[in-house]
């Protein structure tokens, strides 16, 4: 299954129009829970969030919603970090949920299981 988005480049694309599967989501999010599994939560790059916002999008369009749902809050608890209205600790919570989704992708989870 495969959808495409226009206007999402910066992912891992060069083309204004994107088409992305399940598979190339999963990759795009575990590359991006690693490195902020890696960093922490100290400095957020505006960039990461930017990415995940048109990640939602991606999910939402494959009918994603449990990994709609979770990047959502990740980008939420995010915001809250660098704008100081939240802890560190929240949004280690929230990324522990989406590698734990991330997981289940690679396990060959379903669509409508996610």
């Amino acid at each position: 299954m495969y959808v495409k988005i226009p206007m999402l480049d910066g992912l891992s694309s060069a083309h204004r129009s994107f088409v992305m599967t399940v598979e190339e989501l999963k990759t795009e999010l575990d590359n991006i829970v690693s490195g902020l599994s890696s960093s922490g939560f100290g400095s957020i790059d505006s960039g990461v969030v930017e990415k995940l916002e048109k990640l939602a999008i991606v999910a939402g369009a494959l009918e994603m919603k449990e990994g709609k749902r979770l990047i959502d809050n990740l980008v939420v608890i995010m915001n809250a970090i660098k704008e100081g209205k939240s802890k560190a600790e929240s949004g280690n919570v929230r990324l522990t949920a989406l590698d734990f989704y991330i997981k289940k992708l690679a396990g060959g989870g379903t669509v409508e299981d996610l």
